[in-house]
């Protein structure tokens, strides 16, 4: 039998073909990618139009997430939502969501996030170009009105220990309720697997021992929303870490929310038609109270999903 297989030369002219062809689809990746790229006088634009047509209740999602850049021109009292799976947040304090995309980019991805995004969305007039950058308007259908928060009725709620001791009331000092076991429950910026939110601070007090936020005589809603997550990386700790209980209580009628260790995401429960004049309690206890630290919202909306 004969050896046909190619001479070296042959083998040669075949890799430097597959170079040539690499080496052209990179210089022609080189020489297009700056025409995605945005003009600062586009983001200034953008942000005379938001300064000018803003209304309270909106919110600036970014689409794709990571492109930041827009910080640095958007109006300063303007929220402006970027993270990972913020295509699919409900965004339930804003009415209206001003998308800002950059479609050109590679990988935009914008079929993708219109898919996550679009559900309970309805789009108000025609979308605007300012070169690489669109901005379009949507009415949230998702959102609801909101009859009380957790953060709004911060000062005068009751924040307490209660376990095998007894109940020790936590002392108001203008910022937040300090403990007894010198933790404070106050108002604070976190992030919760990549998701940057205001929230409630609950650290668990260990054991038994129960950390309790309690609110008397809430109007009437038809429902009350409880999320919770480790903040920043405590979500991630496996070893030597045991798992969260809290609970969301409406006139002693407990709903359980269990968040095990290794759990990163916001977890959420729910308790509906709360009658006029309820007593609603938050609790947290954890065996080990190590990173046992999490991020909590407590909600009441109007109106069905």
């Amino acid at each position: 039998m004969s050896d046909e297989r190619p001479s070296p030369s042959a083998w040669s002219v075949r890799e430097g073909v597959v170079l040539l062809a690499v080496a052209v689809t990179c210089l022609a990746f080189q020489a297009w990618l700056p025409t995605t790229q945005v003009d600062e006088r586009d983001y200034q634009q953008v942000a005379t139009v938001l300064a000018a047509e803003r209304q309270p209740g909106d919110v600036v999602l970014l689409s794709p997430w990571w492109t930041e850049r827009a910080r640095l021109y958007l109006p300063e009292n303007l929220r402006i939502v970027g993270y990972q799976g913020s295509d699919a947040d409900d965004l339930l304090d804003y009415q209206r969501i001003w998308v800002l995309a950059e479609p050109h980019l590679p990988r935009a991805g914008q079929s993708d996030f219109m898919t996550a995004f679009g559900p309970g969305r309805t789009e108000v007039g025609v979308g605007r170009t300012f070169g690489n950058l669109t901005l379009r308007l949507f009415t949230n259908g998702r959102w609801r009105p909101h009859t009380f928060s957790g953060i709004s009725s911060l000062a005068t709620a009751k924040v307490s220990l209660e376990g095998p001791q007894g109940r020790q009331a936590c002392q108001w000092n203008g910022r937040g309720h300090q403990c007894p076991n010198n933790h404070t429950v106050s108002l604070e910026w976190h992030e919760v697997h990549f998701q940057p939110l205001p929230c409630l601070v609950f650290d668990a007090p260990g054991g038994p021992t129960k950390l309790v936020l309690e609110l008397d005589d809430v109007p009437a809603t038809e429902r009350v929303l409880l999320r919770a997550g480790y903040v920043w990386e405590r979500g991630a700790y496996k070893d030597g870490v045991s798992g969260s209980e809290l609970g969301l209580e409406v006139n002693g009628q407990v709903t359980p929310l269990s968040i095990p260790a290794g759990v990163e995401p916001l977890q959420q429960v729910e308790a509906a038609n709360v009658p006029a004049g309820a007593t609603v309690r938050v609790w947290l206890q954890a065996n080990n109270p190590n990173a046992r630290q999490l991020c909590v919202e407590l909600t009441g909306l109007a109106g069905a999903r």
